[in-house]
């Protein structure tokens, strides 16, 4: 294994990279600034150690959600990207046997990671100094963000050897670690008011086993056992006991499904239909089947238009209007079901409390949540390629010899970014417009609907402006959607977890960092008893509004730039 050239291979091109220095300069720096923020005046504890061991938490919890965060940026495309380049067919034809290179793809990329924990390391046993930290506490945590990167690096290898394509890999890893991550955790938390304890001795077990998936979870219940957020079903081993097994059999399963793939060479993606054009004005039988016909020739863009703007329609796949239409509809059907779901899960586990109620706290905010959630999880997939898509394609090249000037080309570009988002929330807007009608039609819900919409419509402002801004900085789609779902993700969920430290922050401190969090501001316009305290919505809009546009303002600096003539 010492001698794979891929390995060496591997490490080497992931060590030169500014991506790698970036995020070792950055996982240093995030451990760093804790150490200095918890650290007690004067390095003075109490005696039953309880200050080095909270600590000591805060530095695991720190350490694994930035593995979290850049575990796909580093796996998901580590086979898409060979396919890009054409490059893995390659590997077939030299004398390794296939199994050789599918180990040497899966711990060249997964030892650049074990290399970013290691750096780590030192910031983790600082605690050490304080006293009342136990070997096996360090070695456990250790263990488990070592496990960590294995498991979730396995999920993203095991997708990048399904998908043809590293902007798609990344999109769908990124989804799949946000409910391994954090939704399968919910209802262990507080935030659900600990809904894996109610209910039957089968569905206590149910949510502990899923909950058991997350990495999250198995660090607090290894650093901080007992804590409010690590509590599982009653009679059930603790989260890490179950994370260990589960996460090694998801390991090996993936692996095994990598290296059963990268057996012999992935077939090419199946070409498109031949698709004949239907000119305007005829009459087909699809025209009374179809709301849109995507065969039909298209009008001539009018002078008044942003040609920019039109071109994204016409060429991004995603932009088309049959498939905005049914991510429309589908947004419709899930945003219903989920409000029908939660009314039914909230009468049944408090019969206590009126249904009137219910309709205005809980309905409200499961609503503003899902809209949040779902433009941090489909924004970055639509806005991450608004400006490197054309560079990777060749296009670029096109743009620049024209006479559209730098803030025509940016602005085209986001709007066509920022409709697809307001699409999905005008899918989800049914279920914010009907609930007063179930309180008999009183009308005291609309102020907190207008709040709940101008968090979303801001989120959506902000989320296309992040996926221009990374667009611009750069050459790769895939690599600009990894950096915007890093930061939408951390904004919007990380920063949650400050709710661990409410005894240890004041209020004010909290509420500085919810600021910056569309889903905290969400629930505080929702009126959420956990977030309406903090009142985060009015200073949240207003900072996302600055950050909207100064991210809009350097993607423009930047289009300058690029459209400077080569030398």
């Amino acid at each position: 294994m010492i001698r794979n050239p891929i390995i060496h291979r591997e490490l080497l091109s992931a060590l030169r990279t500014r991506k790698a220095i970036l995020l070792q300069v950055l996982f240093l720096l995030v451990t760093g600034a804790l150490i200095l923020l918890y650290w007690p005046a004067g390095g003075i504890q109490d005696v039953g150690g309880q200050e080095a061991r909270r600590i000591f938490g805060v530095l695991a919890l720190g350490e694994i959600v930035m593995v979290i965060l850049f575990a796909p940026a580093f796996t998901a495309a580590a086979l898409t990207s060979e396919r890009e380049r054409r490059t893995l067919e390659s590997l077939f034809a030299t004398a390794m046997r296939p199994r050789d290179i599918a180990v040497g793809k899966i711990v060249g990329s997964l030892g650049f990671l074990f290399l970013v924990i290691l750096t780590g390391v030192p910031g983790l046993a600082m605690p050490f100094l304080l006293g009342g930290i136990e070997g096996t506490q360090f070695l456990a945590a250790l263990g488990i963000l070592l496990l960590t990167a294995v498991y979730l690096g396995m999920i993203g290898l095991l997708i990048s050897a399904v998908m043809h394509r590293s902007y798609r890999a990344i999109i769908t890893t990124y989804a799949i670690l946000l409910g391994v991550c954090f939704l399968v955790a919910m209802p262990a938390t507080p935030l659900s008011n600990h809904l894996i304890n109610r209910g039957g001795p089968a569905w206590r077990g149910v949510l502990h086993v899923l909950a058991s998936l997350s990495p999250l979870e198995a660090m607090l219940s290894a650093v901080w056992p007992g804590h409010a957020w690590s509590r599982g079903a009653p009679g059930w081993p603790a989260f890490w006991q179950l994370h260990l097994p589960l996460a090694g059999a998801v390991t090996l399963v993936s692996a095994g499904v990598c290296l059963h793939k990268l057996r012999r060479p992935a077939a090419p993606p199946r070409p498109r239909e031949r698709l004949k054009v239907v000119e305007r004005g005829q009459i087909t039988a699809r025209t009374f089947l179809f709301l849109i016909d995507p065969r039909k020739r298209k009008k001539m863009i009018r002078w008044w238009q942003n040609p920019m703007f039109i071109k994204e329609f016409r060429t991004r796949p995603m932009l088309q209007a049959q498939w905005l239409i049914r991510a429309f509809g589908w947004c419709v059907i899930i945003s219903i079901l989920l409000m029908i779901a939660q009314s039914v899960t909230v009468q049944a586990m408090l019969p206590d409390r009126p249904g009137t109620r219910i309709i205005e706290e809980d309905l409200p905010t499961v609503i503003a949540a899902l809209s949040v959630l779902v433009l941090l999880l489909v924004g970055p997939a639509i806005t991450g390629g608004t400006l490197c898509a054309d560079r990777e394609a060749g296009v670029w090249d096109l743009i620049r010899t024209t006479r559209l000037s730098s803030v025509r080309i940016v602005t085209g570009k986001f709007g066509a970014a920022i409709i697809p988002l307001l699409l999905l929330v005008m899918a989800i807007l049914p279920t914010l417009v009907v609930l007063p009608f179930f309180v008999s039609f009183r009308v005291n819900l609309w102020p907190t609907i207008l709040a709940v919409l101008s968090v979303v419509l801001m989120t959506a402002l902000f989320v296309a402006a992040a996926g221009m801004f990374f667009s611009s900085l750069f050459s790769r789609t895939a690599t600009a959607t990894a950096w915007t779902y890093a930061l939408v993700i951390s904004l919007g969920l990380l920063t949650l977890l400050m709710l661990l430290g409410e005894g240890r922050f004041s209020q004010r401190i909290i509420a500085g960092a919810f600021v910056v969090s569309p889903l905290a501001a969400a629930l505080d316009a929702a009126g959420s008893a956990a977030m309406i305290k903090y009142q985060v919505r009015t200073p949240h809009l207003q900072l996302m509004a600055v950050a909207t546009v100064a991210m809009f303002l350097v993607a423009v600096v930047r289009v300058i730039q690029l459209r400077r003539p080569d030398r």
